[in-house]
């Protein structure tokens, strides 16, 4: 029997999930809520299901097993907690939250009612990444270096206000650390730097495209460039640098070191070299569509989730952890200090 999923939130990323859902029989799409309702409509009209603006109509109305949440960070915690209230597991995507009093409302809920949950942190379940992962968790790290280069600003009206989105460095960075906790382990401390080094005011004969990346925007409130320091509970070192200054190209990489080899990722793909030689492992083409594909059959009782809220809140911490270090005139801080009790 599929288990019957709500989506909320139908633009951008839930496409990806909607044609997940869409191409499995064990998935059906039976509702799609968006706050603007000719999304909703479009994704019911392409991918099925009824569309529904409000949320708690949509429960009400279709008690979905679960729920694929895709909505932009400042509106995560309320939809959140109302699925858990009713004993409705569900897929959230990346960050969990705009901040660590929304995420501990939610985590509290989460366990309360005993509901299974997974973040979208897809990277994880890469095969190659996977392999990586294995090779690397018998040896010594000596240093994460990730770096998230955007020839631009995302055209959202969200994603230049700190207090919506909360900058680079929570809504997209995300991804490079929480793969660093991934590969190496926990973050113990973390140090932050940020700087806003252009002016975004857009000139007078700027034309914003329709479509893409934008080079300048109104009300621009969040840092374009962004450096971490992290110090790993295993030793490890690592740095973290994102920005947005409009350049040529988009820019991301990872690497490892570690005693005996050196990883670089690429996306989902992978190559190492360590003493048995050297290999190089391209993801499969529907890698992304494995974190549902968990969700999904944990809700079955076949497979465990294995990226639960829990390990979102972890990841979304570290963000947190270098804007209190900028506060702190780039002192160290504690990952321990920003968790909730008892993560």
């Amino acid at each position: 029997m599929a288990v019957r999923l709500g989506f909320v939130g139908t633009g951008g990323i839930a496409n990806r999930h909607l044609t997940c859902a869409q191409g499995h029989e064990d998935m059906e799409i039976v509702a799609t809520c968006d706050v603007v309702p000719q999304r909703a409509e479009e994704a019911a009209e392409k991918y099925g299901g009824t569309p529904y603006q409000d949320v708690v109509e949509m429960l009400d109305a279709e008690a979905p097993d679960a729920l694929v949440i895709c909505t932009p960070p400042f509106a995560h915690g309320d939809i959140e907690e109302e699925a858990a209230s009713r004993g409705i597991h569900f897929f959230v995507e990346k960050p969990v939250a705009i901040s660590m009093a929304m995420a501990e409302r939610v985590l509290a809920a989460v366990r309360e009612h005993d509901i299974i949950t997974q973040v979208g942190y897809m990277f994880r379940l890469s095969p190659p990444i996977v392999a990586v992962q294995r090779m690397l968790s018998e040896r010594a790290i000596g240093m994460v270096q990730a770096h998230y280069y955007m020839p631009g600003l995302p055209n959202k009206g969200w994603w230049p206000k700190m207090e919506m989105g909360g900058g680079q460095l929570v809504e997209q960075a995300t991804h490079m650390l929480d793969l660093g906790r991934f590969l190496a382990g926990d973050v113990r401390t973390v140090i932050g730097k940020t700087a806003t080094v252009r002016d975004w005011t857009p000139p007078a004969d700027y034309e914003e495209p329709e479509k893409g990346l934008v080079a300048y925007k109104e009300g621009f409130e969040i840092p374009d460039a962004t450096a971490l320091i992290l110090e790993y509970e295993s030793g490890a070192m690592g740095t973290l640098s994102c920005s947005l200054v409009p350049q040529v190209k988009w820019d991301n990489g990872f690497k490892v070191v570690a005693e005996g080899a050196l990883v670089t990722i690429d996306g989902p793909s992978a190559s190492w070299e360590n003493e048995d030689g050297e290999f190089e492992e391209q993801a499969p083409d529907n890698w992304a569509d494995a974190v549902l594909v968990e969700f999904v059959n944990a809700v079955m009782g076949e497979a465990e989730a294995t990226i639960p809220y829990e390990e979102g809140v972890r990841s979304l911490a570290i963000s947190l952890a270098g804007y209190e270090s900028v506060e702190r005139g780039n002192a160290p801080v504690e990952i321990a200090e920003i968790l909730p009790e008892g993560l």
